[in-house]
């Protein structure tokens, strides 16, 4: 029952963060870089940024599954008013070969761009930290956290990232989606676990039952 609660519990949560990425589409545009501790309240917000890219200092989000295709998000320094802000443009498909690396340059004018408020894509379980180490780029990293990046580029940075929307130039694959699993499927693990209680609370009655049967009956035939 507590299982099945729990993921009632993530459908919930799921379906927020669809409303949320809807209401972010139609709300106003934003024009300014919001702080870490409003990042929370702006997700999925849209925002127009004039800036320029850095095309130096590139990451590439490793082992990143799109349809059934293994490939990198791009991430790309932004820097805008002042502060640097890590864009993605989006994913594309690693070569098969893993010492090549995609070509990834882009242009370093400047430029208006419009994007979207999310945090950093986070892993199941993060079993260890980003190496930062290398010194060429573009670097290969799997689900660095914010102050890997930093590290890396040896700038401060925000604690999340700004999705590039599909309509904007020098992008790759954008198909943003508020979760990669639906509440659907947490309503589908739900009724599992219930159903699950239900045919325990069932067998355990009826074992009992027989259990208190048999009991009678030999206390009556001693």
């Amino acid at each position: 029952m507590s299982a099945g609660i729990w993921q009632l519990g993530r459908a919930g949560e799921k379906h927020d963060l669809k409303a949320a990425f809807s209401a972010g589409s139609i709300t106003e545009v934003l024009q300014q870089l919001v702080n870490d501790s409003e990042a929370d309240d702006y997700r999925f917000r849209r925002f127009q940024l004039r800036g320029h890219y850095d095309p130096g200092h590139q990451i590439l989000l490793d082992s990143i599954v799109e349809g059934g295709r293994n490939g990198y998000e791009v991430l790309t320094p932004f820097y805008t008013d002042g502060r640097i802000v890590m864009v993605n443009r989006g994913w594309l498909v690693a070569p098969a070969d893993r010492s090549i690396l995609p070509d990834i340059d882009v242009p370093g004018e400047e430029r208006a761009i419009t994007v979207r408020l999310n945090r950093f894509p986070v892993p199941g379980m993060r079993l260890a930290a980003a190496d930062t180490k290398a010194v060429e780029w573009p670097q290969r990293m799997l689900f660095p956290l914010r102050d890997d990046i930093a590290v890396a580029l040896d700038e401060p940075i925000p604690d999340y990232q700004l999705l590039l929307e599909a309509d904007q130039a020098d992008g790759y694959l954008r198909d943003w989606r508020a979760v990669d699993v639906g509440p659907e499927r947490h309503y589908g693990y739900a009724f599992q676990w219930f159903a699950f209680a239900v045919m325990a609370l069932v067998i355990y009655v009826v074992l009992n039952v027989r259990w208190n049967r048999q009991h009678k009956k030999l206390i009556n035939q001693s």
